[in-house]
């Protein structure tokens, strides 16, 4: 049974998450920063154990928002878990008002996030030598 909460500071779940994730196995140095103090934190847990996190944060007063630190931990990847989360988020971001999800996406993870209807937009750019491109879906 898998269950998403949903929380207004980071918990250590989705820090320990991340970590593992993005410093451990990706080489991310730069995991936490100012945003995790404003952002709305997803922890998605898979019979009781934290498996997937995600944030997501508005700049421009809720007419969009922004999705990031979408991780789920390797023994969990393949359920569709990532999915689940990024779904939660954008449903919630509707909820708030918000027309439209976006995200900086990891190259390698673009056709994932296509999948769930989300569209490139402008040109490929660095983030920490990793390749991105932003994506955005009306919700």
């Amino acid at each position: 049974m898998n269950e998403i909460k949903i929380y207004d500071y980071l918990p250590e779940e989705a820090k320990h998450i991340r970590f593992k994730v993005f410093v451990e196995e990706q080489g991310f140095k730069n995991e936490l920063d100012e945003t995790d103090d404003t952002a709305l934190h997803f922890v998605l847990y898979a019979d009781g154990a934290a498996a997937g996190t995600g944030r997501m944060f508005t700049e421009n007063g809720g007419e969009a928002y922004h999705l990031g630190r979408i991780a789920v931990l390797p023994e969990y990847r393949g359920l569709h878990l990532g999915s689940d989360i990024v779904n939660a988020m954008c449903e919630k971001a509707k909820s708030l008002g918000a027309e439209r999800c976006e995200l900086s996406a990891q190259c390698r993870a673009a056709d994932f996030y296509k999948k769930l209807g989300f569209k490139e937009q402008g040109e490929v750019y660095l983030d920490e030598y990793c390749p991105h491109i932003f994506m955005v879906k009306n919700i």
